[in-house]
């Protein structure tokens, strides 16, 4: 079975697949949201300390076109090299993605296997 990628499908990948993200992707996620403009700089030294930001220009360079495009990114890298390891919760009715990977009931076709 072909799947490609759809918006419910990548958000699903990018908040349920961490096990496949580089070390340097999960600090460019973590430092995509502590680059709010308005951050208070202390609170960003700390974050920068405890390792949840970087100033790296590689990371730099990976967060560069904004969330969105990181997250698309990224899971495109992780679909096209792990696809058959992803543990995908498709509905058996439409084949779509569930919510979570322990729903059962489709957002889509509202098929329940309870």
């Amino acid at each position: 079975m072909s799947v490609t990628l759809y918006p419910e499908l990548v958000d699903y990948i990018y908040q349920f697949c961490d096990d496949f993200k580089t070390v340097d992707e999960i600090l460019a996620g973590r430092t995509l949201l502590y680059s709010i403009s308005d951050i208070n700089k202390q609170l960003l030294a700390v974050s920068e300390d405890k390792g949840w930001y970087s100033n790296e220009p590689h990371i730099q360079a990976m967060s560069a076109d904004g969330f969105m495009a990181f997250k698309l990114k990224v899971v495109e890298r992780i679909y096209n090299e792990h696809r058959d390891e992803l543990k995908l919760n498709l509905c058996p009715k439409c084949f779509k993605i569930t919510r979570t990977p322990s729903a059962r009931q489709c957002r889509f076709c509202f098929h329940d296997w309870h």
